[in-house]
């Protein structure tokens, strides 16, 4: 986790975890962003943490579903190519895509120029931009309470999900196992974080 000597609600709690990294260490994944330039804009566009949570977890969401870990409904389907559909013609009306371009038929086929171990860490990355994001709005007095427990219950629920993945080399083997070890430790801390943000009287939109 990044921003150490900030102020901070989740990433304390990381603190005897990096220790024992520090004396256990082993070689770590190459620094890389796994978010595609799109994905980067989508991040861009959704300013307040309430709107950039959920988008982290669609981009996550979106690669465990291309590696066949989670099933996507036809109606989840339908709203990804109408979603696409509708950016394509905001970029357009921008000038920042071509007049002529058609937006593609399966939203998540730009997934493939990943590799599945890519694919992997780029869930890691949602969950580590996630708790950073939540970090600095806590740091700023804002209410987190609402995206932890978002975050809470999208690692309950897609943990048992990467669990089952097969890899099928070395390098496969090291991102499920970063990416395990990444998503039960932010389990935990925001288990532990949730215990120290009280409870919210106001009612979500």
């Amino acid at each position: 986790m990044r921003h150490l000597a900030r102020v901070s609600l989740l990433i304390p709690l990381l603190t005897a975890a990096l220790l024992t990294a520090a004396l256990n260490p082993r070689p770590a994944a190459p620094k890389k962003d796994y978010f595609t330039e799109d994905e980067l804009d989508l991040i861009r566009d959704a300013q307040e943490l309430a709107l950039r949570t959920p988008v982290y977890f669609k981009l996550a969401e979106r690669r465990l579903v291309f590696l066949g870990l989670m099933q996507q409904s036809e109606k989840e389907r339908e709203k990804e190519r109408k979603e696409e559909q509708r950016r394509l013609k905001e970029q357009q009306k921008a000038g920042t895509a071509p007049s002529t371009k058609k937006p593609a038929e399966d939203p998540l086929a730009y997934l493939r120029d990943f590799t599945r171990s890519e694919l992997l860490r780029g869930y890691s990355q949602a969950i580590d931009e996630v708790m950073s994001n939540i970090d600095d709005a806590y740091s700023r007095k804002l209410d987190v309470r609402d995206p932890l427990e978002d975050l809470e219950k999208f690692l309950r629920e897609t943990i048992p999900l990467v669990e089952k993945f097969q890899p099928k080399n070395d390098g496969e083997r090291a991102a499920l196992e970063d990416a395990m070890e990444n998503a039960k430790e932010a389990l935990q801390n925001t288990k532990e974080a949730l215990a120290i943000v009280p409870k919210t009287e106001k009612k979500r939109r």
